[in-house]
């Protein structure tokens, strides 16, 4: 085994490698005599019952802290209504007080200050969203890697891959199986949705597409060029330019909240789809086990961490940095120095301005990392997925079932392709590492001027312009990411309904021929009974081939 040399060490230090992705989906078993969570018998008629288990119990993921509690709140219906009800507020101070100087500044502010946290736990939401995903992910390897095994023990299955016959369509109602999978998309695996919830979510959807088009870039920009057009009749003052400062300042705090919402929702549907498919699985592997006799654990599955350039570990050390209790820390001793030196600038206007200053050029860079770091977690979720469908493919194709399930991808619009592109570029790490230069400019310019009102403001101007810009440019990755991954999930839930179907009629037909009592030979294959939940009982005991009409 080579060591590492001390320069590979010392590379390591400054720019640590990110860690594989391991788990294991965990292992299924089944007992005469159901039991309860407090030790007493769940049912009385001693059947042999799946113990289904859930997403927050099948996943090995690590424990939340405060930063993560806080950061899933941030992203809640009722913050992002405060902070519209706050905005509100401000505005009609304005229109009671008159729009001065001071009042601008302020709203200036606190958008930077807020667009700044706003940030950190967005860095932190796509950490943790990735790490939960991938995880999952790994899981269902695992547990796929188990129903080869379990499914290469049966005779028919030994049978249909020597012998291949036409692939036969599962039906259930007369409808295909997987028929159901919109429907469990829909409600993601709720059952339901509410009245409310639906139009939220449907508002949100048509929201987000409108501010990620190309279009919104263009009357962006539009806006952008009226501003610089009118300088010269405000003769390039301090106050032309807080004129600019104040717009972006409201659209970047509209848009910073409006992406941390979507992203939670689409982060929590997804979640609950992700439960519904492992509550299948492990009904599926119960029933598998229950035929073979097979209780070997479920082994490991690893997913590589990538391989990456020394640019993108630094620019992965700097979103860990501030996505976490770090960056919220450095925000407090800056906000804690610059109330402190309020006093000696007698609270005047470059006193206002340099919390602004500060927020926003941090910010500005944060903008670029989060679609850097956006745009390379989704390319890893999408090989995974594509792994996954491999994988899923082998074993319908080894139970001689049709799984020609892959969604055509429609031909974008010259104008998706464009917003796209732009997007895209805005994800080089090239362009993130330019950020850095440019603030580093802006600050040389500032010091120039001797950190002046109009030196900062010329540090704030560019950088809210752009960082504006960039919010649109995330929300319109948030679209792409939601309808692949919508797709996605279609198709690995459609595999799971079909696996779900063949196993739930394979066992049936095995309790039956091992039955000792005579059964009705027209009663149909496929077992549609309910077992009564206890009230008090947290088993789960429910037909699998009915699962989708109660989870």
């Amino acid at each position: 085994m080579t060591l590492p040399s001390a320069w590979q060490k010392f590379k390591d230090f400054i720019s640590p490698r990110k860690q594989p992705i391991r788990a294991a989906a965990i292992s299924q078993t089944s007992h005469a005599t159901p039991k309860n969570a407090a030790g007493r018998p769940s049912s009385s008629n001693g059947k042999r019952e799946p113990i289904l288990v859930t997403t927050k119990d099948a996943i090995s993921k690590p424990r939340r802290n405060m930063l993560d509690i806080v950061t899933k709140a941030a992203g809640s219906n009722w913050v992002f209504v405060a902070m519209m009800a706050i905005m509100l507020v401000w505005v009609i101070f304005g229109f009671v007080d008159g729009t001065t100087d001071t009042w601008q500044i302020v709203m200036q502010n606190a958008s930077s200050i807020q667009v700044y946290l706003t940030d950190i736990l967005l860095l932190r939401q796509a950490s943790n969203a990735s790490t939960s995903l991938l995880t999952t992910l790994a899981e269902l390897q695992s547990r796929n890697q188990t129903f080869e095994r379990l499914l290469r023990q049966l005779p028919s299955c030994q049978w249909i891959e020597t012998h291949k016959n036409p692939a036969q369509k599962l039906l259930k109602d007369d409808k295909p199986v997987e028929s159901d999978a919109d429907d469990i998309l829909l409600t993601s695996g709720s059952g339901e949705i509410s009245k409310a919830r639906y139009m939220w979510n449907n508002t949100c959807k048509t929201v987000a597409r409108g501010l990620g088009s190309i279009w919104a870039y263009i009357l962006y920009w539009i806006g952008i060029f009226f501003w610089v057009g009118i300088g010269p009749l405000f003769q390039f003052s301090d106050t032309w330019q807080l004129y600019v400062n104040t717009a972006t300042a409201v659209a970047l705090t509209f848009t910073s909240i409006f992406l941390q919402n979507i992203q939670q929702q689409q982060e929590d549907n997804l979640e609950q789809c992700l439960e519904y498919v492992l509550r299948v699985d492990s009904e599926v592997e119960w029933r598998l086990r229950e035929i073979t006799n097979d209780y070997q654990p479920n082994s490991v599955f690893e997913i590589p961490a990538p391989t990456i350039s020394w640019i993108d570990r630094s620019i992965d050390i700097f979103a860990d940095v501030m996505g976490s209790g770090v960056g919220l820390l450095i925000t407090l001793i800056v906000t804690i120095v610059w109330i402190a030196v309020g006093p000696i600038l007698e609270f005047d206007d470059n006193w206002w301005l340099i919390i602004g200053t500060f927020t926003g050029l941090v910010g500005f860079i944060d903008g670029f990392v989060l679609r850097n770091v956006y745009y390379r977690d989704e390319k890893v979720a999408e090989v995974q997925f594509e792994k996954i469908a491999e994988s899923d493919d082998r074993l319908l194709d080894l139970l001689n079932i049709p799984s020609s399930y892959q969604t055509t991808t429609k031909p974008r619009k010259f104008s998706t392709r464009a917003s796209a592109a732009a997007g895209e570029f805005c994800a080089l790490s090239s362009v993130s590492v330019a950020s850095v230069g440019v603030v580093f400019a802006l600050l040389a310019t500032a010091s120039i001027m001797k950190w002046s009102e109009t030196g900062q403001l010329l540090c704030n101007t560019p950088t809210m312009i752009i960082e504006g810009f960039l919010l649109l440019i995330l929300i319109q990755a948030h679209n792409i990411a939601n309808a692949a991954r919508g797709a996605d999930f279609q198709s690995l839930l459609k595999h799971r309904l079909l696996l779900n179907h063949y196993v739930c009629e394979l066992s049936e037909n095995s309790n039956r021929s091992s039955s000792p009592y005579p059964h009705n030979p027209d009663e149909k294959s496929v077992n549609t009974d309910f077992y009564p939940i206890d009230d008090n009982d947290n088993d789960i005991k429910i037909s699998v081939h009915q699962i989708g009409n109660r989870v």
